[in-house]
């Protein structure tokens, strides 16, 4: 029993030493191959044992990584800034003195805005119907 033990032992580190050696002889043909050896090695040498938050769960944030570049840098897509411009608009005839009686001009203005604010919406879901003078109210609502 013991023979067999000496020989298969044999033969493991024998295994062992070509796979290692056969790693060795494969060149890096990619970048990549060289960029993960490299932080392999970094790894084993203890590079990412000191950093600041190690330990510490990662913050995700909700939605894709475009959107939340854009979050950060303040900065909103056109469709956004027209639908704010929209609701502002339709505020300032609410506001107006005589409220049954809005300027056509200036529903036709916002009018002509909302069909550009859906040509532009990413989402047909998102798209929104035309004003008129009687349901100015509740287009208000939709809208802010």
């Amino acid at each position: 029993m013991d023979l067999k033990d000496d020989s298969n032992e044999s033969a493991t580190a024998g295994t062992e030493v070509n796979q290692q050696k056969e790693e060795e002889r494969r060149p890096m043909s990619t970048s990549s191959g060289l960029l993960e050896s490299a932080i392999d090695k970094f790894a084993r040498e203890g590079g990412f044992d000191d950093l600041p938050l190690k330990g510490k769960p990662i913050k995700i944030e909700d939605g894709d990584v475009l959107t939340s570049i854009m979050k950060n840098a303040n900065y909103q897509p056109a469709w956004v800034e027209l639908r704010k411009e929209i609701a502002a608009d339709i505020k300032r005839l609410l506001d107006l003195q005589e409220p049954n009686a809005f300027p056509e001009a200036e529903v036709e203005a916002i009018n002509q805005k909302i069909m550009k604010y859906n040509r532009i919406v990413p989402n047909p879901q998102l798209q929104k119907g035309l004003l008129s003078g009687i349901h100015l109210q509740a287009a208000y609502d939709k809208w802010e």
